[in-house]
């Protein structure tokens, strides 16, 4: 057959309701970005080299549910996060670390740490700087796009270059200055599961590099023009912004 009908004959298998590895592999990615491992913890390997389901049956039934209602995302979305094992306590105890310690059994909700992007777009916000700006090119984290070598990365931003880490170009084989430290790989990698490391880098990072600096004093700049220079009030009310609750009175102190 022609090239044309050959790549049509493989979209549509692909796609086709009767092949259950797709939405299989679908609502594995999904159920991954909600719980930070999927329900199949090698989401580009459900072959013999890879790891079986921790569920099996609630995966064929998700995968079931996808195709049902139109391979529709947002049914899906709303079918995890409605769900009693999504909205539990992250609270642990001792037999349940005993039996499950890597919570592959969901006996409670996995905690785990924030994407380098999150990281980056809390910053700002609770600088309150974040540009939510949508649509349109994105922002710069080198001084230049084009080239093989020689990108040097950008300590300052503009207003432009506060818009959220979704919006910033990708340059291939270069990571973030500050932020690829917490895993976020290169514009040339196609990343199904990205490793969460703790590495003195990743302290380091933040406290010397120029953007947290510069994030910290509009932080203070926020607090004392929206409290005033009362030293209690302002750390009231940074708790507030940073972490939303109020201080304890030890923190306070």
């Amino acid at each position: 057959a022609a090239e044309q009908n050959r790549r049509q004959a493989l979209a549509q298998w692909i796609a086709s309701p009767q092949n259950p590895l797709t939405a299989r592999v679908m609502v594995n990615r999904i159920w991954q970005g909600h719980f930070g491992a999927g329900l199949v913890a090698t989401p580009s390997d459900f072959g013999n080299n890879g790891m079986p389901p921790s569920h099996p049956q609630l995966l064929d039934w998700l995968a079931a549910e996808f195709v049902h209602s139109g391979w529709s995302v947002k049914h899906l979305h709303r079918q995890i996060v409605l769900s009693q094992t999504y909205r539990q306590s992250s609270r642990t105890n001792p037999l349940g670390i005993e039996r499950d310690a890597d919570v592959r059994l969901l006996w409670r909700y996995p905690v785990r740490r924030l994407e380098a992007e999150a990281i980056r777009d809390s910053m700002l916000f609770v600088s309150g700087r974040l540009n939510l700006s949508m649509y349109g090119r994105g922002f710069d984290l080198f001084d230049k796009r084009g080239g093989l070598t020689g990108f040097n990365p950008i300590e300052s931003f503009s207003a432009e270059g506060r818009r959220r880490m979704i919006y910033a170009h990708k340059v291939r084989r270069e990571t973030d200055a500050v932020f690829g430290a917490f895993d976020c790989p290169d514009g040339g990698q196609s990343t199904a599961a990205r490793p969460s490391s703790t590495t003195p880098i990743q302290a380091l990072n933040l406290f010397n590099s120029r953007f947290t600096l510069d994030e910290a004093a509009a932080f203070a700049a926020r607090i004392q023009a929206q409290v005033g220079d009362d030293v209690r009030r302002q750390i009231s009310h940074a708790y507030l912004l940073a972490f939303n609750r109020h201080p304890s009175k030890s923190e306070l102190s």
